[in-house]
């Protein structure tokens, strides 16, 4: 057997995904079916609510349903990486685990698709399905969470009704709208799932709750560090925003007044991409040395 397959083999890895999926389905897969069908069971709880006090059926309003399935997939992608993996860290499954008949790197590249890509790929289309079909039976509740998500129907109620974009705010709604694509929040969802299967790999116990303490303390940090350097770059901007002789009236003004922030707003697609790629190559790197190093 050559060193290559001992490290990966696409039969070997296939036989094992499939092991994986299997796990999956039975440790999470009940939980996963009951979380994507909220939304369809809060419609129901809603329209029969006010069928029985006002007589009539009316339903969820649609960006009371967006708030509600953001809510949920949050949870689904703080609470899987634990329920599928935290056992790994346990003496006698974890030892089990290492003893599968499967390379380290095909265990690894296992975990993070199913954590990563088919977990909210799963509940993602199975809950906007319901929406999807909720909103073709029933007229009430509006717009589907698909065309909130897709359709710029976000941006678009932001606006009075049959107003057009002021031409000096376009450079700023347009930048709005490339911001507010849900393609860009792909590596966020990524990022997400990564984050809390290295707590799972890597906590012992209370693995949810670490992990979200860990973000807290990340999150305070960085601000702590952050504030005061926006706080100079802000002060240096309005100093010289009072040595200015026009008003700055319109949003594209105040762009080019404030260029740093101008230049990052521009370039926040940009940006946003960049370093979610690298801290999700470093949460990989992570995952991926916890896994390596792992002993029991």
């Amino acid at each position: 057997m050559t060193m290559e397959s001992n490290v990966f083999n696409f039969n070997r890895f296939w036989r094992y995904f499939r092991f994986d999926f299997d796990a999956f389905v039975s440790r999470y897969g009940i939980s996963l079916l009951v979380m994507s069908s909220l939304g369809l069971s809060a419609e129901l709880f809603c329209g029969f609510f006010s069928l029985i006090l006002g007589g009539e059926w009316h339903g969820m309003w649609g960006m009371v349903r967006g708030v509600m399935f953001a809510v949920v997939a949050a949870i689904v992608l703080i609470t899987a990486p634990a329920k599928l993996y935290g056992y790994v860290t346990d003496r006698k499954e974890g030892s089990a685990f290492l003893m599968l008949p499967a390379s380290r790197l095909e265990k690894y590249i296992s975990m993070v698709l199913i954590t990563g890509v088919v977990v909210p790929f799963i509940f993602f289309t199975v809950y906007m399905g319901l929406d999807i079909m909720v909103c073709m039976i029933d007229p009430t509740c509006g717009g589907s969470i698909f065309n909130y998500l897709f359709c710029n129907e976000i941006i678009e109620s932001m606006l009075p009704m049959g107003a057009e974009i002021p031409v000096e705010a376009q450079e700023m709604f347009s930048q709005i709208r490339s911001m507010a694509s849900p393609y860009i929040m792909l590596d966020d969802i990524f990022q997400a799932a990564l984050f809390f299967l290295l707590g799972a790999i890597v906590f012992k116990t209370s693995k949810t709750g670490k992990t979200l303490g860990c973000l807290i303390l990340f999150s305070i940090s960085l601000e702590a560090l952050l504030t005061p350097i926006i706080g100079l770059i802000f002060f240096g901007s309005i100093h010289g925003l009072s040595t200015i002789d026009t008003m700055v009236t319109t949003p594209d003004q105040m762009l080019d007044v404030f260029p740093i922030f101008g230049w990052f707003f521009r370039n926040a697609k940009i940006i946003d991409t960049v370093s979610d790629g690298a801290l999700n190559c470093l949460l990989l790197f992570l995952i991926w040395l916890r896994i390596k190093k792992m002993k029991h």
